[in-house]
Formats: C-alpha cells, sequence, structure tokens
C-alpha cells in the first residue's frame, strides 16, 4: 500500500509538471500557432499520459434520470450540457445528442484540418520526423503503429479517409483550445470523478465518403477497449448528415444496459462486429435511430453503445466528423495510448 501511495505521488508530481509547461505552450501557440509548438505539445501530452496515477477512484453509475420520459436519445443545447445531463443521458438512455455545440465559423475551420491533414504529403512519407504542420508523427507513438490514415485513406490524391489526431499537430492544439471553450476538462472531471484523457488511437479526425454496399459493421468500442475502463466519446458532425440527407451518417441503439453483446456469429462481417441478426432482436426492445445532423451538432455515448455508420439511399456526398474518445485517467486503456489534454 504504501509503495502505490509512493508512486502514485511521484506520478502525479511529474504530471502536474507536464500539465504546466502544457499550458505555457497553449498560451504561446494561440498568439503564434507555429507548428513548432504545437509539435512539442503532442510529444508531451504522449508522453504525459505514461504518468498517469494507477490507484482506483471512487465512482458512481448514479444520475436524476432527468430523462426517463424520452424515447431514443435526448436532445439538449450546448448551454443546457453538463456533467448531470451528460450522465443523465448515458447512463438513463444510452446517449445525448447536444444540438449547435459548435458553431459555423469554427466547424469550417476543423473541415479545412481534416483535409489539409488528409492531403499532406507527408501523411503518406517514411520519414515523420519534422514539424510539418499537418501531418507528423510523435517519436512517441508507439513503435510499428499504424495510423487509420495508412490503412484507409486510398491512393495519394485521395481527400477521403482518417488521421489521428495526434499526427496533426496543429489540428490537436485547436481542438484543445475549443475543448477548454466549452469546459470539458472540468465536466468530465465531475463527470469520471477524477481527470480525462485522450488516446492516441481513439481521437480522429474523419472524412467519410459514401460507401453504397461497403461492410459497416455494428460494433461496440467496448469489444476491443475492455468493460473495466470509464469512457465518454464525444462525436461532432462537421458536414450535414444522417437521415433524409445526401452524407451517410450514423445508426445507434439508444440502450442503457452495460453489457457487450456477442460478436462473429448471426451473419457478422468480421469476428469484431456484431451479427445483423442479432441487432434485429435487439431492436425489438430498444429504439434503433438514424439522427439528422446539422454541422456542428453532436452526440455523446461510451463504450457499450451500439454503432455503425449508416448507409442512406441518397449518399453522394463525403461526411467530415470529429471523435474524440475521453477516459478517465486512472482506468485508461494503456493499448489506446493514453494523452493529456
Amino acid at each position: 500500500m504504501m509503495d502505490n501511495i509512493f508512486d502514485n505521488s511521484g506520478r502525479r508530481s511529474e504530471l502536474n509538471d507536464i500539465q504546466r509547461h502544457l499550458q505555457h505552450l497553449q498560451e504561446r501557440f494561440r498568439a503564434d500557432e507555429l507548428p513548432e509548438q504545437a509539435a512539442e505539445m503532442i510529444d508531451l501530452r504522449i508522453l504525459g499520459g505514461t504518468k498517469l496515477p494507477v490507484a482506483p477512484v471512487p465512482w458512481s453509475p448514479d444520475h436524476d434520470d432527468r430523462f426517463k420520459a424520452e424515447v431514443g436519445f435526448p436532445e439538449i443545447t450546448r448551454s443546457q450540457l453538463s456533467a448531470a445531463a451528460l450522465k443523465a443521458g448515458i447512463f438513463g438512455q444510452g446517449g445525448i445528442i447536444v444540438r449547435g455545440l459548435m458553431d459555423g465559423d469554427t466547424v469550417n475551420n476543423f473541415k479545412a484540418c481534416i483535409s489539409n491533414s488528409l492531403k499532406s504529403p507527408q501523411r503518406f512519407s517514411e520519414d515523420q520526423s519534422g514539424s510539418e504542420s499537418w501531418f507528423r508523427r510523435s517519436e512517441y507513438v508507439a513503435k510499428g503503429a499504424k495510423g487509420p490514415a495508412r490503412i484507409r485513406g486510398g491512393d495519394l490524391s485521395s481527400d477521403h479517409g482518417s488521421v489521428w489526431a495526434v499526427d496533426s499537430p496543429i489540428t490537436a492544439a485547436r481542438l484543445v483550445d475549443f475543448y477548454a471553450q466549452l469546459g470539458l476538462r472540468e465536466m468530465l472531471h465531475d463527470y469520471f470523478n477524477e481527470a480525462a484523457v485522450l488516446s492516441v488511437r481513439k481521437w480522429v479526425l474523419r472524412s467519410v465518403p459514401p460507401m453504397k454496399g461497403g461492410n459497416k459493421g455494428w460494433h461496440q468500442d467496448g469489444r476491443f477497449m475492455g468493460q473495466n475502463i470509464k469512457s465518454v466519446n464525444l462525436w461532432v458532425a462537421l458536414s450535414e448528415c444522417g437521415e433524409g440527407t445526401e452524407s451517410p451518417g450514423l445508426e445507434l441503439v439508444a440502450d442503457n444496459r452495460r453489457q457487450i453483446h456477442e460478436t462473429g456469429t448471426c451473419g457478422a462481417w468480421f469476428d469484431w462486429t456484431v451479427g445483423p441478426e442479432l441487432v434485429e432482436k435487439i431492436v425489438q426492445e430498444r429504439p434503433l435511430v438514424c439522427p439528422h445532423f446539422q454541422p456542428g451538432d453532436a452526440i455523446f455515448f461510451d463504450h457499450y453503445c451500439l454503432h455503425r455508420t449508416a448507409e442512406g439511399p441518397n449518399d453522394t456526398l463525403p461526411r467530415f466528423a470529429l471523435e474524440s474518445w475521453f477516459f478517465a485517467e486512472s482506468k485508461a486503456p494503456a493499448k489506446q495510448q493514453p494523452v493529456l489534454f
């Protein structure tokens, strides 16, 4: 026990030093937006993720059940977002939609960031050691890790695919500023009863093209991240998408049960996806929804949420989106490489 106390005390001291330096760098970045500053912050954020305390923190899923009369996911505005609303939405209904979380100028800024990151020549280069603005792989990313840009990006001319936010230092720094404007650090601390972190592998910039006939498997992120975690995913639409639009949205099951469903059976495409035959049974008891998102709308859910990319008959346009998985620092999955924010 004494070793644990000493170990956590030392980790906390190192963590506090890194956080103070990050705050100083972030303030400088707001004034200058230099690639070198953004790159240094990414290195520190990943390094800081190796210093997290390991002692468990008391936490309760209890909530005020304010949305018990809702069918499907409750909807609120940005001004109504709070830790209490978040907990009631996720634990009471399986998730919560926030309309207008991001304004139009901010949406356009991040769409441009995603396009610039996807089109960066350095994205396909073996030498990623520099501080190029839109794509730079930190030396602290696990060796051999292949980001989504490399497996989903397509050919060199493609402006669709996915990029880890840590591989786009300017984008990551701007996102951290946006989280600060939302008061997200404080809100998630109240939600988890401890500090929150991001991760290398689950902080993602996306441009998803229409995928008519493609495999879009139903899945729960807890299937591969583990269940002994505390998580919140913030998914922000940067395009109008979903039901009644021309861009692929999300299909989700509004389900507050805390269970991981069987995978690899019932017609599943992969061993990690939930088969469509099983999904048909689940949605007989829980609502299946495909929200219509305006640019800047968002949804929060956790690792139990069953969902997939939606396919619409009129899809002709890509969908830009930001996906930010947050974890309680004492329960952050090590394989996802925790990242300070």
